[in-house]
């Protein structure tokens, strides 16, 4: 039986795709790839794209932001693996990052166990892992916690010391004002391992330059 396969790409340098997801990208008879935008680019994709066989299918499967249309393009997305997956095809899903951390790979999951499909997931190094390598910030110590968390979860940091704010976008006056008054020290990141990759220290200059791939990490004694 043919298989799918959950291949998280890192965050966008294509030198951090891991070995054994390069080699099956390699392998596999079909490549879809996630697009935040109808007839858009996939990031995923482009980061993916020198290991991928001229002979294999590549197609972007749109993943609007709205649940409701999610739950839609998920569900086509799942009929045209499918159709593959009956042909004897091993397909590849790309997602950035990693498959299992905020990803469109697990919107699509659950339709492709329903079918009885053999699914393989690969794992890729995550934004905010490759983040704390780029500004040199230890993410978590000792038999300390890391919180990773969405942006409109801020409001509930308790006495966590160690914290990842990932989805910031569009947030980022209200995440600093909870952080400063939490007395946290924080570094904001964007792009991370791509062009137009950012390192921010400054609320100023954080609030000028905002972007879509963006993140935080933060710490307090």
């Amino acid at each position: 039986m043919a298989t799918l396969y959950g291949i998280g790409v890192g965050p966008g340098d294509k030198e951090l795709l891991t070995v054994k997801g390069a080699r099956i990208i390699s392998e596999c008879d079909v490549i879809v790839a996630p697009s935040a935008k109808e007839d858009g680019e996939s990031i995923a994709l482009q980061t993916a794209k020198d290991y991928i066989s001229e002979n294999a299918e590549v197609v972007i499967k749109h993943f609007p932001m709205g649940k409701k249309d999610r739950v839609i393009k998920a569900l086509q997305a799942y009929q045209f693996i499918e159709s593959k997956l009956k042909e004897g095809k091993n397909v590849a899903f790309l997602t950035i990052g990693d498959p299992y951390v905020y990803s469109t790979y697990s919107h699509m999951l659950k339709h492709m166990r329903s079918g009885g499909f053999d699914v393989v997931t690969i794992p890729g190094i995550t934004s905010f892992c490759a983040a704390a390598s780029l500004v040199d910030k230890t993410l978590v110590v000792g038999n300390e916690n890391l919180v990773v968390m969405p942006a409109k979860k801020v409001e509930e940091i308790t006495d966590e010391k160690f914290i990842v704010v990932m989805k910031v976008y569009k947030r980022e006056e209200e995440i600093l004002n909870v952080l400063e008054e939490k007395g946290f020290d924080y570094v904001y990141v964007s792009r991370v391992g791509r062009e137009g990759e950012l390192v921010l220290y400054k609320r100023e200059e954080i609030l000028k330059n905002r972007d879509y791939m963006s993140l935080i990490i933060a710490s307090r004694e």
